[in-house]
């Protein structure tokens, strides 16, 4: 089981290494014996092996001391060692290097972070957005800081900035989620933010499994059916709808999660008149889910357009005939027999999905988005009788139940 995952995770996104970009003309500037020597350093690091190649790195800094390559890898190598007093005395160097990049600015906040200096380790943070506003990783960095703080607040808005400036950055989604699905108040962004993040690292294995392990819970602990004498089904995602009326124009704006939660409310109400428990298995997260995407896009008109594309890639996922496939991948690490079983069959479908993926990933960016700041950039403002009317679309019952439906 576990092997077929890690075959699943290699085909959809490939291997990765740490993401340091290296200059080419100071690479070029390197003797082939010494780029030869380099590079098996710089794998030894990623293979674990830090300790044997702290001589290798030493001689190359002594022959080459202005080279930011070799200056950069061996102070990436001493973060592996937890040497951060040693980086931190290099720090000038490398951040006034022309060569410097947002990952200069992390590796040494970090250093800061780890050695115990926290308020330092923000100062670098804030100085590298100056220079890299773009950089989700800095953000990220920060709302870490805060987080350890217990400033939650502050630590999601920090990550909810780095989303902003880097939307195809994967970690800013993942911390963000934590924090939302911990809440009573963000459990909506936090499913969103969630899928988000497996979406954006489908590599990362291990917060593919807690992400999706988070949603399940959400779900669980959101949703009931009493399928007693007084049937009754409660969806609690929301505190409030969120409607906000604008007094000069007279539009209406509704908020995403209360509108999410009408829509996950309508597929729900099928299984209460069909007197159906809640067991939250793949085929009934299936069902739960494209009835919340197509009660979303009947009654909408999709009035948040790609700043809430989640839905859209959903639609498209419906549209191309591989939804089923895509939920059996989505929450495979918390249902591994049910994956078994239903691979065992299904086979050609997960690999057709794994093919559409590949051809349509998901992508954020360029006018496509997910997050609360955005919203509003490509939504549609409606009138006080077209909210009503979505609002009745989403919540309307199934007339013909006979069942006595209450949505709380």
């Amino acid at each position: 089981m576990k092997q077929w995952i890690s075959v699943i995770l290699l085909v959809l996104c490939g291997l990765f290494g740490r993401g340091q970009s290296m200059a080419q003309d100071d690479f070029n500037d390197l003797s082939p014996e010494d780029k030869a020597l380099l590079g098996k350093a710089v794998q030894a690091v990623d293979d674990g092996l830090s300790e044997v190649v702290v001589s290798d790195f030493d001689c190359l800094a002594k022959k080459y001391p202005d080279n930011y390559i070799v200056q950069y890898e061996r102070l990436y190598n001493l973060y592996q060692l937890g040497r951060y007093d040693e980086i931190i005395k290099k720090r000038k160097f490398l951040l006034k290097h022309k060569f410097s990049n947002e990952r200069t600015y992390q590796l040494i906040g970090n250093s800061y972070d780890l050695s115990g200096n926290r308020k330092e380790a923000a100062k670098v943070y804030l100085e590298g957005l100056k220079r890299f506003p773009a950089s989700g990783a800095l953000y990220l960095e920060l709302g870490n800081l805060s987080l350890m703080d217990s400033d939650y607040q502050k630590a999601l808005e920090y990550y909810n900035k780095g989303i902003v400036a880097q939307p195809d950055f994967a970690s800013n989604y993942y911390r963000a989620a934590r924090l939302y699905l911990s809440s009573d108040n963000g459990k909506v962004w936090g499913l969103v933010y969630a899928e988000s993040a497996i979406l954006l690292a489908p590599s990362n294995e291990s917060r593919h499994e807690d992400m999706a392990a988070m949603m399940i819970d959400c779900l669980k602990r959101s949703i009931t059916i009493n399928l007693g004498d007084s049937t009754k089904l409660s969806v609690k995602l929301v505190p409030d709808r969120g409607i906000t009326i604008d007094k000069e124009s007279g539009k209406v704006y509704l908020a995403f999660p209360g509108i999410y939660e009408g829509a996950m409310s309508k597929p729900l109400m099928k299984l209460l008149a069909g007197k159906i428990p809640l067991v939250f298995d793949i085929p009934q997260l299936i069902d739960i889910r494209r009835g919340a995407v197509e009660s979303y896009f009947s009654v909408t008109d999709n009035i948040y357009g790609n700043s809430m594309y989640l839905l859209e890639f959903q639609k498209k996922v419906i549209e191309a005939g591989h939804w089923d496939a895509y939920n059996y991948f989505l929450f495979m690490p918390c249902y591994p027999d049910e994956f078994e079983t239903w691979y065992a069959s299904h086979r050609a479908d997960l690999e057709a999905f794994i093919d559409w993926f590949n051809n349509a990933p998901y992508r954020l960016g360029d006018g496509r988005s997910v997050d609360p700041i955005q919203i509003f950039n490509s939504y549609r403002p409606i009138d006080l009788i077209e909210s009503f009317k979505i609002q009745a679309g989403l919540l309307a019952g199934e007339k013909d139940s006979g069942a006595d439906k209450e949505v709380s």
